[in-house]
């Protein structure tokens, strides 16, 4: 969909560079600038990934981590980035490349454009610490929340937090280790891909106690109650001069796993008491950039509660072109310093549906009594979009299927000879 505020034909845009090369994010991005003229690179360790398969994406393999090699990854950037003999915009698209990013954002500078706030504000938001802090600061309503290392702060928290609570990670990726990821795997701890669930003090101090032998750093924090449905999400980005330049909402209808998961199932609404919220804390913490920030509605005082923070483009952001707010375009002009006409106002109902996804959820919800095979096809009435399916552009689509055929695959074959990885057994 091609924008009135697009770079003009009188000059070649500036590239734009994005790393990783995300499935959801990175196609929704490349495809939005691409439609504007504007050329788009990805920047990739998985030479694998679906999005270089896009028409609109030039795949740049690196071959170093920015996990493990973080200095040599940095350095690539630079000189991919002073080979293109101009400055591209670029697009950190996972919560360790917009760290890594700004931490080196010196380095970057001379061959990238970006408009991110100060490293420790990045900081202190991608922490669950740090959040909490600025919640308590600026007056944004959110979970209890207790912080924990030792034996002597779990048992403080357990008496005194509200229940059921959740135990999750300082930082998400402090459960990535694979001592704690295949505790996780194992159900030893009944445990989620983002959180684990505690419904009482012994159940807490003893998830505590079996992931603390590896990593201690954890957060307990109380449960909203209500259902799914209450957790909703706004995009937006602010600009270079603190303005907000773009803003929708989605309300998450379905989230996968169930209760604590990432959505599949989006649509979006307008709540000016929720863009208020929003516009305020923005305002309070002096954030720039590309972002998004979560909220449940808590049922026993109708507040939105502070849930997450991400400094990033998100996983459904693309949602945004197709109800009237490009926030690929928006970030790209301002970026380089162009004129950019602010887009706040956006249509509802227009639903993100990932279909693999969803289907999973439905069978979820089903199994709790929450949703019947009559409600799930009725809700998908409507104008929606699929990410990374894409008409124009389906080559990336059918490599990730073929993709999820060979895991239904494996994990068919692991059940038949019994290895629980999901993994086939070598002869």
């Amino acid at each position: 969909m091609n924008d009135s505020s697009a770079p003009t034909r009188e000059t070649t845009p500036a590239p734009a560079v994005l790393c990783p090369v995300d499935d959801h994010m990175g196609l929704d991005i490349a495809r939005s600038l691409a439609a504007n003229g504007i050329r788009v690179y990805g920047i990739d360790t998985d030479s694998r990934v679906p999005g270089r398969y896009s028409k609109v994406i030039e795949f740049v393999h690196c071959p170093y981590s920015e996990a493990a090699e973080e200095k040599r990854y940095i350095d690539f950037l630079v000189q991919f980035g002073e080979s293109l003999g101009e400055r591209a915009v670029l697009y950190p698209l996972s919560d360790r490349h917009v760290l890594l990013c700004s931490q080196y954002r010196s380095a970057l500078a001379p061959y990238y454009s970006f408009v991110m706030a100060p490293h420790e504000t990045m900081l202190d938001l991608t922490t669950k610490d740090g959040l909490d802090t600025i919640a308590r600061e600026h007056s944004i309503p959110a979970p209890q929340t207790h912080f924990i290392s030792t034996e002597y702060d779990i048992h403080r928290a357990a008496q005194q937090v509200t229940y059921p609570a959740i135990l999750k990670p300082t930082e998400s990726t402090y459960w990535h280790s694979s001592e704690i990821t295949q505790l996780l795997r194992k159900g030893l701890l009944q445990g989620r891909a983002k959180v684990i669930l505690a419904h009482d003090a012994t159940e807490l101090i003893d998830a505590f106690e079996q992931i603390a032998a590896f990593d201690s750093r954890m957060v307990v924090q109380e449960v909203i109650p209500g259902e799914d449905d209450r957790l909703v999400y706004a995009a937006f980005y602010v600009g270079r001069d603190h303005r907000l330049l773009g803003y929708f909402s989605g309300r998450k209808h379905r989230v996968i796993p169930t209760g604590f998961g990432s959505a599949s199932f989006v649509e979006t609404f307008a709540d000016p008491e929720l863009q208020e919220l929003v516009t305020r804390a923005l305002a309070a913490v002096g954030y720039l950039g590309l972002g998004g920030l979560e909220f449940k509605q808590d049922p026993r005082d109708g507040q939105y509660k502070l849930i997450e923070f991400n400094t990033r483009f998100g996983m459904w952001d693309g949602l945004g072109v197709h109800c009237g707010v490009n926030l690929p375009l928006i970030s790209y002009r301002d970026a380089l310093g162009l004129p950019v006409e602010p887009q706040l106002e956006f249509r509802a109902g227009v639903m993100w549906v990932d279909w693999q996804r969803d289907l999973r959820a439905f069978m979820d919800y089903r199994r709790q009594g929450q949703l019947t095979l009559s409600q799930w096809r009725h809700s998908l009435k409507g104008e929606k979009i699929y990410p990374i399916y894409s008409k124009d552009d389906w080559r990336p689509g059918v490599v990730f299927t073929l993709g999820l055929i060979r895991k239904l695959g494996s994990r068919t074959l692991g059940f038949v000879t019994g290895n629980s990885s999901g993994q086939a057994e070598r002869p």
